[in-house]
Formats: structure tokens, C-alpha cells, sequence
């Protein structure tokens, strides 16, 4: 198995509870750092593909404005309504100073 680090912003570019997007040659992803931690998701809300740049951080979750959709940014879980389509989460983290999305094949 490979795995590989993408950077995709420096510790300390993202103010807490922002959001930035992300282009992972050609899959949209948002960044976001939330209580402390970033996340790295689809930009699509799996439920009829609204923009998730668009939505809300509400603690570890994100909220789909256009149904008001919920997911839970650690797992992907959808939270609200229970048992919808989860979201696609990958792995972040700070790796020196920068902050990097971890892929696995």
C-alpha cells in the first residue's frame, strides 16, 4: 500500500471555523479548521450535490444549506436526517509547517 501527503495550506492560513477550497486534480474538496483541528471533504453534499462551501460549521459538523443536511466531519456520518448518504471525508493533518491531506492506494 502507498500513501502519499498533498499539501494544501500552511499551519495557521485558516482561521477557526473557515473553510478553504481545494483541487485535488480535478476532485473539489474543502479544508476546514474546526475547534482546534482541519478536515478535508467532498464539496459536494452527497444528498442532491449542493456546494458545501456555501453551508455551515457547526462544532465538528458541517450543515448542507440547501436541506439542512448534517454531516459529522470526522467520520462522514450523516447526522442529520439519521442514516442519509454520508459524506466523503479524507484524512488531514499538519505535517511541519504545512497542512497536508493523506491519501492511500
Amino acid at each position: 500500500m502507498g500513501v502519499t501527503y498533498i499539501p494544501v495550506a500552511r499551519v495557521g492560513e485558516l482561521a477557526a471555523g473557515a473553510m478553504k477550497e481545494v483541487d485535488l486534480g480535478g476532485r473539489q474538496v474543502l479544508l476546514a479548521f474546526v475547534e482546534g483541528k482541519y478536515f478535508a471533504f467532498s464539496r459536494q453534499c452527497p444528498h442532491e450535490e449542493a456546494d458545501l462551501k456555501t453551508g455551515t460549521l457547526e462544532g465538528g459538523k458541517v450543515r448542507c444549506t440547501n436541506h439542512n443536511y448534517c454531516f459529522d466531519l470526522r467520520t462522514g456520518e450523516c447526522v442529520l436526517p439519521q442514516g442519509g448518504p454520508p459524506l466523503t471525508v479524507l484524512p488531514a493533518e499538519e505535517r511541519g509547517a504545512e497542512v497536508c491531506i493523506r491519501l492511500e492506494w
